[in-house]
């Protein structure tokens, strides 16, 4: 399903917060180890190391349906879902729009 008739600005937006949603995700994952060893510093008991854990995986599994759920400006379908399976990749799953597109073109 072709979206050729969506307006630029839109189209624009949408990518930006795939983006943005992209960047969050990321971050939580690349945040665990430098926080775990500050965790550990300030308080090195098994509460506090455990406390961490979970605060990280709520947000882990925030971010994580917030990257699944985006929607592809161009063809509609979830931008990094094919089926069940989730691939967090630069690139479109069904139609190949790249991530750091900004214009409305068609394959």
């Amino acid at each position: 399903m072709e979206n050729s008739s969506i307006d630029p600005v839109v189209y624009a937006g949408i990518l930006k917060a795939t983006r943005r949603r992209r960047k969050y995700f990321f971050s939580t994952v690349l945040i665990y180890i430098p926080a775990l060893l500050l965790v550990h510093k300030i308080s090195p008991t098994n509460l506090a190391m455990g406390t961490l854990f979970a605060v990280w995986v709520v947000f882990l599994i925030i971010f994580t349906v917030l990257v699944a759920l985006c929607k592809c400006p161009r063809c509609g379908n979830y931008f990094h879902m094919h089926g069940i399976t989730l691939l967090i990749l630069r690139k479109c799953l069904h139609c190949q729009l790249h991530i750091a597109s900004n214009t409305i073109s068609t394959n």
